[in-house]
């Protein structure tokens, strides 16, 4: 009867400590609200929580790359937008010149505005951003266009941007490409002023097929990055629903259920008092309750 007293009074001691560290397990997802704090919390679960982290993490890393790589291609939209619309001033220009009867004033007057729209047209193709030169290609820190006639003096190489995992896109056009070729820019500008301020109609009937052509190949390019941004959206959104999967699949190994995890307290809370209870009235009897 003894020994059977003293290993009921261990057993309960033990239940009792077992509840105890039960109940403060609850008591912290409570305020956590979290009910895996560390790996032996669910030691199963381990693989799938790591792997969602990577996940999550690689997401926001390539989210934050496409959200400033779309800034960056809408600062290269505004100004080939701005270049698209000299070619097309100076079109509207040669229109006139050739259509209307024009004094020799007017096509100075015509001649006097091309140049200045030579000189727009090379601020755009020399404009920088954060100090780089935008349409310099890897030569980012060498002025692209300068002389008389106006050359190119960067590289004809894209900068390319990873966006998911083995994928990359283009984020820039080199100069040449937009200004230089196969329609020099420059030039069919330097031609129109010459035409205007030598009155010579058939020139201008020239210079205003080359201008569409001119205008053309910016719109070209400015359409070409255009889609590439349009495709940014649809991978940013790709990317915005993994992250979310990821981070739900981890809410349902992480996250504590509060409402399941409150019944639990009130439960454990009540057996522990329980069990406390008949612990104390064990432990106040003596062996002469025996005898």
């Amino acid at each position: 009867m003894k020994v059977t007293q003293m290993s009921l009074y261990r057993t309960l001691k033990a239940n009792l400590g077992q509840s105890s560290r039960s109940m403060n397990a609850l008591y912290v997802q409570a305020s956590t609200g979290k009910k895996m704090i560390d790996a032996s919390d669910d030691p199963s679960a381990i693989g799938s929580v790591f792997s969602s982290r990577t996940a999550i993490s690689s997401a926001e890393r390539y989210l934050e790359t496409m959200a400033e790589t779309q800034d960056n291609l809408d600062i290269l939209d505004g100004y080939l937008d701005t270049a698209g619309n000299i070619l097309i001033r100076a079109k509207e220009i040669a229109t006139a010149a050739i259509n209307g009867t024009l004094s020799d004033e007017d096509y100075a007057t015509y001649a006097a505005e091309v140049e200045q729209l030579q000189n727009a047209l090379l601020d755009v193709a020399n404009a920088r951003v954060d100090g780089k030169y935008l349409f310099a290609g890897y030569a980012e820190d060498t002025q692209p266009f300068s002389g008389d006639p106006v050359v190119y003096q960067g590289t004809s190489d894209h900068k390319m941007v990873e966006v998911s995992a083995g994928q990359t896109i283009q984020t820039s056009l080199s100069g040449d490409e937009v200004f230089s070729s196969p329609v020099d820019c420059f030039a069919v500008l330097a031609d129109l002023e010459t035409a205007l301020s030598n009155g010579d109609t058939t020139a201008l009937s020239s210079s205003l097929v080359d201008l569409e052509s001119a205008a053309e190949q910016v719109r070209g390019k400015r359409s070409w990055m255009g889609n590439i941004n349009a495709r940014l959206d649809d991978l940013t959104t790709l990317a915005e629903n993994m992250k979310l999967q990821m981070e739900e699949r981890l809410s349902a190994h992480e996250d504590a259920d509060l409402v399941e995890v409150m019944s639990g307290i009130s439960q454990a809370e009540q057996a522990y008092e329980a069990a406390l209870t008949v612990t104390g009235r064990l432990s106040q009897l003596s062996i002469l309750d025996y005898l």
